[in-house]
């Protein structure tokens, strides 16, 4: 008797990158709003206005938010996995997971210029104070 096993839906993802993706999810998350609640005299703030670190680092907060959105993508897409198997779902389970790279790409491009209607009241309110005292140079990186 010939018994050939019949693979459907996707195969099972690791539980560690299940939880990998749903704990970056949900650092990114928890940072973004404790970056928007901050002030002027925040870590976060601290690292913003330092140019002796790379733009990247400095813009980190900007892109938390998308970040946050294309892992919590991925943990939903990896935990599907363990249960998929119907086409549809599978299908549109695929799409989202190639639809998360749009965020990725936002997430990137906020690294390196961040859009000015991300920026809390807090930073901007700093921006304008520590402009109007001359006490730092805008380089590009921050509009």
């Amino acid at each position: 008797m010939d018994e050939t096993a019949v693979l459907t839906g996707y195969p099972h993802a690791p539980v560690w990158a299940v939880l990998a993706a749903a704990l970056m999810a949900v650092l990114g998350f928890v940072n973004h709003r404790r970056f928007r609640r901050a002030d002027a005299q925040s870590a976060w703030a601290e690292r913003y206005f330092d140019e002796a670190k790379p733009k990247e680092w400095r813009n980190l907060p900007f892109a938390q938010l998308p970040g946050a959105i294309m892992f919590s993508l991925w943990a939903v897409m990896l935990a599907y996995t363990w249960v998929s198997g119907q086409e549809l779902l599978d299908a549109l389970v695929g799409l989202a997971f190639f639809g998360s790279f749009v965020f990725g790409g936002v997430a990137v491009k906020r690294l390196y210029r961040p859009p000015a209607k991300a920026r809390p009241a807090w930073l901007v309110a700093e921006e304008e104070r520590r402009e109007r005292l001359g006490l730092t140079t805008r380089d590009g990186w921050t509009t």
